[in-house]
């Protein structure tokens, strides 16, 4: 499996099914052949095997095991970028460990856990548990491991626009490395601190110089992916395509660098002139964005976490009650004792509670903020275009704009992303104002979105007069005393959870 683990997984592959027929030979025969899929860079799966081998893992208690099983599971979820239910694997996992000799097991989750930390934007959370796995690596012995974790620290610090402590980091991993895909992997990061400080020679020779040396899972897609954004910022619009197509037929390719790339090609064809191509990849920009946003409205890592922890420590609580119950005969101290624990405990769990509902109000926030912006680069993709347009032109060129923005031609969706955006203010307007239309409705979100009066005109498909009418009737079915009433009561409805 070490030295090997293409071989292992042939020989895996091909077991006969009676060779595992038993319970604990079909538990490990499911760890063993996700153990020789990851280190293959393939695919974890099938679901099936590893849940089987957890739920064995579980019923015989067998923590060793069961915290490879946890291990893999999460792996599975990470590679599919459902972040927060791979953390939650992750801690489990963790949890089974034995401190003292599963070193390098322990390393490998806290390792992913810093990359979905880095991915949720929680950069010194992420470094924080990158280095945690580096000490963990040294314990091991497993020095090409350590070289990985220094490079995820460095990726927290550019991050962070700390471009010459990143550097570093990504310098240090280049010179002491032996493994000519870590050494790649630095040489493309150390590319990554020069173009963001638009030093576009030096960012050229070290994403060309890092091609040289293998890749393997998305990385090869990353380079590409690179290159073309480098390229465009330097107006070679035509080897910014290349590459950016490139990354894309490149297996492996996640969806934050597909959908730079198809950024990349759009922008590229725009200025080439190719408007087919440009709405082609305008398209799949937008298609990659939503995917994005239902990544980012996943729970942080930071706070599975958290809701691990109090898990564990209720868990915990429940033992201890029964003692105290027991105890509570022999003496009425301790039953006040009890009483006061339980009372300040009561009060930390109230404000996590709150610290949770900031949490989900703060992700509201995110995805409205992401409609907004999803606008407003679709306004900058049309600035060239509308400046040169007819006054009927520009009309159909605003409604194109809204309706790829917000789906606003398509009922289900508009309203189902309104939802999202504003805590359910479509269900909660139909079900307490049933004498809303659809029409009136759009309108209250078109508000929520300050969509101006003007857009709101050619949306609605009414007039100006029509508009002010129309904004009268809703105050009414609200049962508002004016028209002035309005922003307060929507703004309201949608801050209000209940």
């Amino acid at each position: 499996m070490e030295e090997h683990p293409d071989t292992a997984l042939h020989i895996l592959q091909k077991l006969p099914p009676e060779k595992y027929s038993s319970d604990a030979n079909r538990a490990l025969y499911g760890i063993l052949l996700f153990q020789a899929l990851d280190k293959n860079y393939m695919p974890l799966q099938p679901d099936s095997l590893i849940n089987f081998s957890i739920d064995y893992y579980l019923r015989q208690k067998d923590k060793s095991n069961l915290a490879i099983a946890f291990f893999y599971k999460g792996r599975k979820l990470k590679n599919e970028m459902k972040y927060e239910k791979a953390s939650a694997e992750f801690y489990k996992s963790i949890d089974n460990c034995n401190p003292n000799s599963d070193f390098l097991l322990l390393g490998k989750n806290y390792e992913d856990l810093a990359t979905i930390c880095l991915k949720q934007r929680n950069y010194k959370e992420g470094r924080r548990k990158s280095q945690l796995a580096t000490s963990i690596y040294l314990k091991a012995g497993k020095t090409e491991f350590v070289y990985l974790t220094l490079i995820t620290t460095g990726i927290s610090y550019l991050f962070e626009n700390k471009y010459i402590t990143a550097r570093s980091y990504f310098r240090k991993v280049y010179s002491l490395s032996k493994d000519p895909f870590t050494i790649g992997i630095a040489l493309n990061e150390i590319g990554a601190t020069y173009y963001n400080n638009k030093q576009f020679d030096s960012t050229l020779y070290y994403y060309k110089k890092s091609l040289t040396y293998p890749s393997r899972d998305n990385n090869l897609s990353l380079r590409y992916s690179s290159l073309a954004n480098v390229f465009f910022d330097i107006d070679k619009f035509d080897s910014a395509t290349i590459y950016a197509m490139k990354s894309l037929n490149c297996t492996g390719g996640n969806v934050y660098i597909n959908r730079e790339c198809c950024r990349v090609i759009a922008n590229a064809t725009y200025n080439t002139g190719d408007a087919k191509l440009m709405k082609k990849y305008i398209n799949k920009y937008q298609e990659y964005t939503d995917s994005i946003r239902s990544i980012e409205s996943q729970t942080k890592s930071t706070v599975i976490e958290q809701q691990h922890n109090n898990k564990i420590e209720f868990t915990n609580t429940k033992q201890n009650l029964r003692l105290y119950t027991l105890l509570l005969t022999v003496s009425i101290l301790i039953f006040l004792i009890i009483g006061v624990y339980l009372y300040h405990r009561s009060r930390l769990r109230k404000q996590q509670i709150e610290n949770y509902k900031q949490e989900l109000d703060s992700k509201q926030v995110f995805v409205s903020q992401s409609i907004s912006t999803k606008i407003e680069e679709l306004k900058s993709i049309q600035t060239k275009t509308r400046r040169n347009a007819q006054p009927d032109d520009r009309l159909k060129l605003s409604k194109e704009l809204y309706n790829n923005a917000l789906h606003i031609d398509n009922w289900d969706v508009f309203s189902s992303e309104m939802n999202h955006a504003f805590n359910n203010i479509v269900d909660k307007l139909h079900t307490d104002h049933p004498a809303l239309s659809r029409k009136e409705i759009s309108w209250c979100c078109l508000h929520l979105l300050d969509i101006s009066n003007v857009d709101r005109v050619l949306l609605l498909e009414t007039t100006t007069e029509g508009l002010y009418k129309l904004k009268q009737r809703i105050a009414q079915k609200l049962n508002l005393v004016s028209t002035k009433e309005l922003d307060t009561y929507l703004r309201n409805k949608a801050a209000n959870r209940n």
